[in-house]
């Protein structure tokens, strides 16, 4: 699996722009000032987190591991199974697609992809209570945010930080909808 696509699920706070935020109608100047630091911020971690997986241990490990999360995905369910299969072939298209520049069929299969995910949430969410995969997704965060700091030692501070601003924009989305 490619690296960057495992990374959907590890460090919870590089992913937590939700589909509200993505699609709210705010006109509030404050609600985009904080939007755009969280979007600055989270584009800082995701530069880091891709530094971190050039680290051969590092990217052994990822690998392990979301083989082992996908080996798991394959005996909750069949369908799961054939989604994870989908999405390995989805990643090798898109992949063949970069090479030969094709943006459309790359922004086409992007989509796919999306679906595929969106499809397999409810399966990644029961493989999550797996005790193993949690431990092992545990590790696998221990290392990576280390291997961050190593790399920039503001990386705890910056996690801290996008960790408050999805707060406070959650709180003003919430508000929105009341």
């Amino acid at each position: 699996m490619n690296y960057q696509l495992l990374t959907r699920g590890m460090l919870v706070l590089l992913f937590l722009v939700s589909t509200g935020f993505l699609f709210a109608q705010m006109e509030d100047e404050e609600f985009q000032e904080i939007y755009d630091e969280y979007l600055e911020i989270n584009q800082q971690l995701q530069q880091l987190q891709q530094q971190a997986l050039q680290d051969e241990d590092i990217a052994g490990y990822a690998e392990e591991y979301s083989a082992y999360v996908d080996t798991k995905l394959k005996e909750i369910d069949s369908r799961a199974g054939e989604l994870v299969d989908q999405r390995e072939e989805t990643i090798n298209r898109i992949e063949a697609a970069q090479q030969e520049g094709d943006f459309e069929v790359i922004q086409e299969l992007q989509q796919t992809y999306q679906q595929i995910n969106q499809e397999l949430q409810p399966f990644i969410q029961e493989a999550m209570q797996d005790q193993e995969v949690q431990q092992r997704q545990q590790e696998l965060e221990e290392m990576l945010i280390t291997k961050m700091e190593e790399i920039d030692p503001e990386t705890i501070p910056l996690l801290n930080r996008m960790s408050e601003l999805s707060e406070q924009l959650d709180r003003m989305m919430q508000q929105q909808q009341q």
